[in-house]
C-alpha cells in the first residue's frame, strides 16, 4: 500500500525533492526517484503535504519506525520546508515519546511556528531550550515569535540568555538591535556595544560598528583587532576583521593574518577569508599570490555560485597583475 510500484499515488511525486529517510518511508527505490533533478512550487508543496496526511507505510516499513527513526524524519521534514506535514506526521505518535527529545521539540517547535500555531510553538521551543540550552535555534525562534507580538521585553530576556549561550551569534544580535529598534525608533549601537563588551563578542562589536553613523571606518577594525590582540582567532571572526581591514585600506595586515590562520590548522578556511586576502593583495600589487587565494577560495564547495561568478572578475585582475610582474622571456 505505501509502495512506489502500488497505485497509492506516489508515482506523480517521484520527481519531488526529498531527503533519503522520507523515500524510505514511502517506499521509493532509488532507482525509481528523481527528485533529484526535479522542482517544486507552492502548489506542489500543497499537494505533497495533503499525500502525506493520508499515506500508510508498509507494515514492515512502519515498524522500523523507533521514536529516533521519527525523530530523523521530521528533521528532514522540516528541512523541506514542509511543517504542516510535520505535525501530522506526529500526531500519529504518542507524545510521550518526543518530550525528551531536543531534535524532537525545535522541529516541531518550528513547524508550529511556521504555520501559524504561535502558542504551540513557544511550548515547544521552551521545552527545546530547557532541553539543550547551549543551542541558538530556540532563542531565536522564540526571540521571533515574542517580537511579533511585541512582547519586547520577554524578547529581550530571551535574547540575552541566548547571547550567554553563545555570543556570536550574529542572528540573536540582529534581533537584539530589532527589539532597540522597537522600543526605542532606533538601533542604539552605543548600546549594543556596550552588551557585546560585556560578552568579549566580536559579532556584536561587528553589528554596533555597522550600526554606527560618525563615518568612522577605522572604528570596526580597532575594536575587533583589540580582541585579536587578546587572542581571539576563530576563523569567522578573521573573517570579520580582515573585512574590516579593507573597509579601513589596511590592505597590508590582511594576508600574514591569514597565512597565519593557514599554518594554525589543518582544516580548510572559510572562502570568504582567502577572497579578503585576495583583494588586498591585488591592492598591494601582488597578483601571483592573489591568484593563489582565489583558488582556495574556489575550492571550498559552501561557495555560493554568485560568488564564483565574482570571482571570475578577481582572477582577470589577479592575472593580469601577475602577468606584468613576470619578466619577458629571454631569446
Amino acid at each position: 500500500m505505501g509502495s512506489a510500484s502500488s497505485t497509492s499515488g506516489i508515482d506523480q511525486f517521484l520527481a519531488y525533492p526529498m531527503g533519503p529517510r522520507l523515500r524510505a518511508y514511502l517506499g521509493i527505490a532509488d532507482d525509481l526517484y528523481q527528485g533529484s533533478e526535479g522542482q517544486r512550487d507552492a502548489s506542489d508543496a500543497l499537494a505533497f503535504t495533503a499525500f502525506l496526511r493520508d499515506f500508510q507505510p508498509e507494515p514492515e516499513v512502519a515498524a522500523e519506525q523507533t521514536p529516533d527513526a521519527v525523530v530523523d524524519l521530521l528533521d528532514e521534514l522540516v528541512s523541506m520546508d514542509l511543517p504542516e506535514a510535520v505535525l501530522n506526521l506526529a500526531s500519529r505518535y504518542d507524545e510521550a515519546l518526543f518530550v525528551h527529545d531536543f531534535r524532537a521539540q525545535l522541529s516541531l517547535g518550528v513547524a508550529a511556528m511556521l504555520t501559524g500555531q504561535q502558542a504551540q510553538a513557544e511550548i515547544h521551543l521552551r521545552l527545546a531550550q530547557e532541553l539543550l540550552p547551549a543551542e541558538p535555534a530556540p532563542y531565536i525562534n522564540l526571540v521571533q515569535i515574542l517580537l511579533n507580538q511585541q512582547r519586547l521585553d520577554e524578547a529581550e530576556a530571551w535574547t540575552l540568555a541566548g547571547l550567554d549561550a553563545e555570543p556570536n551569534n550574529f542572528t540573536l544580535w540582529d534581533l537584539t538591535a530589532e527589539i532597540m529598534r522597537e522600543r526605542h525608533g532606533e538601533y542604539m549601537p552605543d548600546t549594543l556595544m556596550v552588551l557585546a563588551t560585556k560578552r568579549c563578542s566580536w559579532a556584536g562589536l561587528s553589528l554596533a560598528a555597522n550600526l554606527t553613523s560618525t563615518g568612522d571606518r577605522y572604528l570596526k577594525a580597532t575594536l575587533l583587532e583589540t580582541l585579536h590582540q587578546q587572542g581571539e582567532r576563530d576563523p569567522l571572526f578573521l573573517v570579520e576583521l580582515t573585512g574590516a581591514y579593507g573597509i579601513a585600506s589596511e590592505f597590508s595586515k590582511i594576508p600574514p593574518l591569514v597565512w597565519q590562520a593557514e599554518r594554525s590548522t589543518t582544516k580548510p578556511l572559510p572562502w570568504q577569508l582567502h577572497v579578503h586576502c585576495a583583494q588586498a593583495q591585488i591592492s598591494l600589487g601582488q597578483g601571483a599570490p592573489a591568484l593563489d587565494q582565489l583558488t582556495k577560495a574556489e575550492a571550498d564547495p559552501l561557495l555560493p555560485e554568485e560568488a564564483r561568478l565574482a570571482l571570475a572578475d578577481l582572477r582577470e585582475e589577479a592575472t593580469t597583475l601577475a602577468q606584468e610582474k613576470t619578466p619577458a622571456t629571454l631569446h
